[in-house]
């Protein structure tokens, strides 16, 4: 392995620290990284689909004692991933809501699901808008949670989903700039970005 990371007689500490953390790229990298994405909201929906939040259920796993394993949004149900971003009432009226506005009929019912629906789909702007609104989706989901833990209090749906659309909106403010396919113009047009 070291032959390979020497070029022209000296070593290259990059391309060895490269070859040593290699890693083939996962499918789903270009939702998680995709650039019209907030960067906090691409770290939240990394961290959440390798299910390393710190929901109820993995702080649990830690052996720590909490005065309640339930949802702190809807205090229904134990919180986990699964609850948290796809079972919970709140978070099921958000996607629904920016599954209309963005056109999409069908939005699966689990991340990892969401995510394999993404791959192989082309990289056209409907896409990347696609993709931005599941990371924005998934932060304010976990910021509301947050919101609840530690204000006490719940942002409505339909309040979430007005910082989510100017989120979106704030983000594609500069496209005018790139020179639009006329089928993006016509999507944009479609669900109000124009």
């Amino acid at each position: 392995m070291i032959g390979r990371a020497v070029q022209n007689n000296k070593l290259k500490v990059s391309k060895l620290y490269n070859l040593l953390l290699h890693r083939d790229k996962v499918q789903y990298a270009f939702v998680i990284w995709c650039n019209l994405s907030v960067p906090k909201h691409r770290f939240i929906l990394w961290q959440a689909t390798l299910r390393h939040l710190l929901t109820r259920d993995n702080l649990l796993k830690c052996q720590l004692c909490l005065p309640s394993v339930l949802c702190p949004i809807c205090e229904l149900h134990q919180e986990s991933h699964d609850h948290l971003f796809f079972q919970c009432k709140f978070s099921q009226l958000l996607r629904s809501k920016v599954a209309a506005w963005l056109g999409c009929a069908i939005w699966p019912v689990h991340l990892n699901d969401w995510v394999d629906w993404m791959v192989g789909k082309p990289k056209c702007l409907q896409q990347k808008l696609l993709a931005t609104g599941l990371a924005a989706a998934v932060y304010f989901i976990w910021w509301n949670r947050y919101n609840c833990i530690f204000n006490l209090c719940s942002v409505s749906v339909n309040a979430v989903f007005a910082l989510l659309q100017n989120c979106l909106k704030a983000r594609l403010e500069n496209l005018h700039r790139f020179k639009l396919k006329r089928k993006d113009v016509a999507f944009l047009e479609k669900v109000h970005f124009l």
